[in-house]
């Protein structure tokens, strides 16, 4: 996902339990995203990443799953 260098020099390798956008209307789609990314890809998760995709997800559930 194309981003601004400041944001991604920010975000590094950091996931939705350490980094998320600043912009927090876009929160949703982004760790939407993520979890269909990881899905697909079969790879792990955090704990810590799992509540907070949890969390995030909990505040917009009509959040779509990108295909």
């Amino acid at each position: 996902m194309a981003v601004d260098g400041p944001s991604n020099l920010a975000k590094g390798d950091g996931d939705a339990a350490t980094w998320l956008p600043p912009n927090r209307a876009f929160r949703c789609e982004y760790v939407a995203r993520q979890v269909s990314v990881k899905a697909k890809y079969d790879l792990w998760v955090t704990a810590a990443e799992a509540e907070a995709i949890e969390r995030i997800l909990r505040a917009c559930p009509g959040e779509p799953a990108p295909r």
